[in-house]
């Protein structure tokens, strides 16, 4: 619980003030906790932005995996991850805009933190993977590289979302993300299974 709180706190100041503006006294004042509780749970103001990326990330996997390892057909899978993204920016977009802001500038306990992150992003990237390459199998999408098209379509909506955080709007959101889906979807799709 206090965990949780403080998190909460360290992600509102960091989101409004910026991460080197803030103070591990300003984050135990904001989360009511004494200056020792935060040093308790984290060593390190550093260490306490890759809980949060470590959080973040894992959220992200809760709300897409189920989306990956379902049983509709490929394209509806790649559909539906893609219009996914609209919730994730809305319900994630204090921490989009805070990890866009500070990226590269954290030292090197921050990329210790990114572990769990980047092995989440591998996941999803492998399961788009095998998505691709069974609607290949299945003829219903064309024959392409499946492991490109994976990670371009990882890679294009990365950006758009990152892009899309400085200046949330959800009607935009929507629009660029049915952009992406035509994009990739439409491409990749058969001639005769397109509309389907």
């Amino acid at each position: 619980m206090h965990k949780e709180a403080i998190l909460e706190a360290s992600l509102r100041l960091f989101s409004s003030k910026g991460f080197h503006n803030v103070s591990m006294q300003d984050i135990a004042a904001e989360s009511e906790f004494a200056v020792g509780t935060l040093y308790n749970f984290f060593p390190s103001k550093e260490q306490l932005f890759a809980e949060l990326l470590s959080d973040c990330a894992e959220k992200i996997y809760e709300m897409l995996w189920p989306i990956l390892a379902g049983d509709e057909r490929e394209d509806v899978k790649l559909r539906t991850f893609i219009r996914a993204h609209s919730r994730l920016v809305e319900e994630n977009v204090d921490f989009i805009k805070l990890y866009v802001s500070e990226q590269g500038n954290l030292t090197a306990a921050h990329n210790i933190g990114n572990v769990r992150a980047d092995e989440i992003k591998t996941t999803l990237r492998g399961k788009l993977e095998d998505i691709i390459k069974s609607g290949i199998e299945k003829k219903n999408f064309r024959s392409v590289d499946a492991r490109t098209a994976a990670h371009s379509l990882a890679a294009a909506l990365q950006s758009f979302i990152l892009e899309s955080s400085e200046d949330f709007e959800k009607r935009k959101i929507d629009e660029g993300l049915a952009k992406i889906e035509h994009l990739f979807i439409d491409t990749l799709l058969m001639p005769e299974k397109q509309g389907q």
